[in-house]
């Protein structure tokens, strides 16, 4: 087994200049962490990802370094590669999802490119891909790629992780519709979706439930080929390697000669890459106002501000480095001197001992990004500094702040505040800094970057198992069944209503059985070795008129009510809730002619089958807002069901009331069939062997088998019925 790791950079990097060839590794977060990885495990590792060199290059070299794992290079041509990367992925995408929607720049050409890309890559993994193998794709370059694989390994465990912010649905339908479905479609071809944050999750799955109209239960949503669970997986840094650097000889002499040039002055330090994303001047204008509301500080400090080289063909990145520069001159020429320069500024890339060394020597790191996913360089200062010294500035817009709890936080667009905290920071005592720093050094040391990988892969492989395959039942797989049924001296049949005994109707009032269907339910009820049930989401008084005199157990409101003799209710309480629910359902209908409200004892259902689809659908998913947050902390359950949203008493369900209530019995072999959302609860109570489960028409579900529709079922509860003296069953 290997695990494919797919981004858009490789991990290393081939520069041919003056006849002379180059390999270095690549910098950034996720190349250091699958290095570290790699380095640690004992998985066969290989990375696709775009080339930044020639393939006549590749060839001559791919075999002139040392390979922690296999790298599979993937060659565009140079104008798709723009159009994918610095058009849409950087000039739409990254822009959107870091909520600078002004700076979006939409080409339908380029998002055309990202899709062809998108395909190549796929071209690529599909060719490498063998059984058992594990896929992680990353970031927002292929975001249509984990769709892509499915569609040719519909059983292939598939990860996606966004190393971004993924923004609220107010930002992401900015998008064209066509995007927005791509995108969305993309990604949930993985078994896993994972984000840094629980807020990124979120907004995922509100865009998927609003947009695409998918419902979801814990988190993970159900299609027809596989599940797909969301979840919060911050990606970490290899706490040993930075702490374990403190003491390396090469840092301890770069440290010392930072210190030298720095004499009797406090270092505020930060590092980022260019990027308009990181706030740079948000965090030198807050330097400012921090020197000129507190002046003693000056020639006593100085902020070493370090800007890696990143996206200078993008204009706006271009634009960003100008008015930096031009930022850092004036804040110099308006408060230094010729002897002190409040801002030193360095524009390159740093290399990994003078970046420790400029850790460790740094009183106060400011990290202050606007908006970002992660930000491991938080996380690399605290773990460098062993000694338990300094103080992290971090602000509340990085995806950091949520695991960094005792670093000081900061809103990197309140100027003033910035500067009072960095004045907290610069007097802080070294006790309390060591306090802090230990406590999140421990959660650091706890939550590395291997706890984050082993974690991710983990999920997606647990996902990809427990996904069910339900399987037809027809042919040999239904004379299995109809086998063990002849042979079982007590039988236990479970029956949802609308969907599965009857079709559904405009209204639900319309759903009546036909005395066919009747006379079927009262012949196998009568039969003593039979007991069965029909658990239905109506009301008692329903199931009483149309099945009372069948002789059928009856269970109502999703498990509400159950009826041997006679009705007694599951659920105690009361439902105060109701009339607010009630109330909110009416300005709908009332919007809506053709929708309907369906009240019940322990529930109340607002229909929206008769309403036009797409009207119908996006009405539905505002209810659905509304409803969860008027509902937060009351009792109840909303159900996204087929065209009705449904709000019901947190104890009516199918599966607690089977279990604690019908399958405490003694059988040989139960049966269940059912077509809702409501009935995957009763099949997740059923798995032992003589249990079968049997989902009605489309869509991922628990059940063990399948059927088409309710024709289906009827005919096969026929063939139930018919058992002659000998037991055999027949259809």
């Amino acid at each position: 087994m290997k695990i494919i790791t797919v981004s858009y950079r490789l991990p290393l990097s081939i520069k041919k200049q003056n006849r002379k060839t180059t390999i270095t590794p690549s910098a950034g977060g996720l190349a250091t962490a699958i290095r570290s990885y790699s380095d640690k495990s004992n998985k066969e590792l290989t990375w696709v990802g775009v080339a930044d060199f020639e393939k006549n290059i590749w060839d001559a070299y791919k075999n002139s370094f040392p390979k922690t794992f296999e790298i599979e290079p993937v060659f565009l041509d140079k104008k798709l590669n723009k159009n994918f990367y610095h058009v849409f992925s950087n000039s739409v995408l990254w822009s959107l999802f870091h909520y600078f929607p002004s700076f979006m720049e939409y080409n339908a050409e380029a998002f055309e490119d990202y899709k062809t890309a998108n395909e190549v890559v796929a071209y690529k993994v599909n060719a490498i891909y063998e059984p058992g193998d594990i896929i992680w794709i990353h970031d927002y370059h292929f975001m249509g790629l984990p769709k892509l694989i499915r569609e040719q390994h519909p059983d292939a465990t598939i990860g996606f992780f966004l190393h971004i912010p993924f923004p609220n649905f107010e930002i992401f339908r900015i998008l064209p519709n066509k995007v927005k479905r791509y995108i969305l479609e993309g990604v949930l071809g993985a078994n896993l979706a994972g984000f840094h944050t629980w807020d990124n999750a979120i907004h995922f799955t509100e865009c998927v439930e609003k947009l695409l109209g998918y419902n979801q239960n814990g988190f993970i949503f159900s299609q027809e080929t596989h599940r797909t669970k969301i979840g919060s997986y911050p990606i970490s840094i290899d706490f040993d390697k930075f702490n374990d650097a403190y003491d390396k000889p090469e840092v301890v002499k770069l440290r010392d000669e930072i210190t030298a040039l720095y004499p009797d002055k406090k270092i505020i330090f930060s590092v980022d890459r260019l990027d308009y994303s990181k706030g740079i001047n948000n965090r030198l204008n807050a330097f400012e106002a921090f020197l000129k509301k507190y002046p003693e500080w000056k020639e006593k400090v100085v902020f070493l501000l370090v800007i890696v080289p990143s996206r200078e063909e993008i204009g706006k990145y271009g634009e960003r480095k100008r008015i930096i520069e031009l930022n850092v001159g004036r804040i110099n020429g308006a408060l230094g001197n010729y002897k002190w320069s409040p801002v030193v500024y360095q524009y390159q890339a740093v290399d990994f001992d003078r970046l420790i060394a400029l850790y460790n020597s740094a009183d106060v790191a400011l990290i202050s990004p606007v908006r970002d996913g992660m930000n491991l360089v938080a996380k690399e200062y605290v773990a460098s500094r062993k000694d338990k010294r300094g103080v992290l500035l971090l602000s509340v817009m990085a995806g950091a702040y949520k695991e960094l709890q005792h670093a000081i936080t900061i809103n990197p667009f309140d100027t003033e505040h910035t500067a009072e905290r960095i004045q907290q920071a610069l007097t802080m005592p070294e006790q309390e800094q060591g306090q802090r720093m230990e406590r999140m050094q421990h959660y650091l040391k706890k939550h590395d970057v291997f706890v984050w990988a082993s974690r991710f892969l983990s999920d997606a492989q647990e996902m990809q198992a427990t996904d069910n395959k339900s399987l037809p039942l027809i042919g040999d797989t239904l004379n299995v069944l109809l086998q063990k049924f002849e042979k079982a001296e007590k039988r236990l049949l479970l029956l949802d209503y609308d969907g599965t005994l009857v079709q559904l109707q405009p209204k639900p009032e319309l759903a009546v059985p036909s005395e066919k269907v009747k006379l079927l339910l009262k012949n196998l009820a009568a039969d003593p070795c039979n007991e069965v049930w029909v658990i239905s989401g109506r009301d008692r008084n329903f199931l009483e008129q149309q099945l009372g005199d069948t002789g059928v157990g009856l269970v109502a409101e999703h498990g509400g009510w159950i009826k041997r003799q006679v009705w007694e209710p599951v659920i105690s309480g009361n439902n105060s809730w109701k009339p607010r629910v009630i109330s909110i359902m009416e300005e709908y209908t009332d919007r809506n002619s053709e929708s309907f409200i369906e009240e019940k004892e322990f529930g109340v259902a607002w229909h929206y089958r008769n309403v036009d689809e797409k009207l119908g659908f996006l009405t539905s998913r505002e209810l659905l807002t509304l409803l969860k947050n008027n509902l937060y902390n009351e009792p109840v359950q909303i159900i996204d069901g087929k065209k009705v949203i449904e709000v019901k008493h947190y104890m009516a369900n199918k599966g607690t009331t089977c279990r604690n209530s019908i399958l405490t019995g003694n059988y040989d072999l139960a049966i269940a069939f059912g077509d809702d959302r409501t009935d995957e609860d009763m099949f997740e109570q059923l798995s032992a062997e003589n249990e079968f489960s049997i989902k009605i028409g489309t869509g991922n579900t628990a059940a063990k088998y399948r059927v088409t529709d309710t024709g289906a079922v009827l005919q096969i509860l026929a063939g139930l019925e018919r058992v002659d003296s000998s037991g055999k069953a027949y259809l």
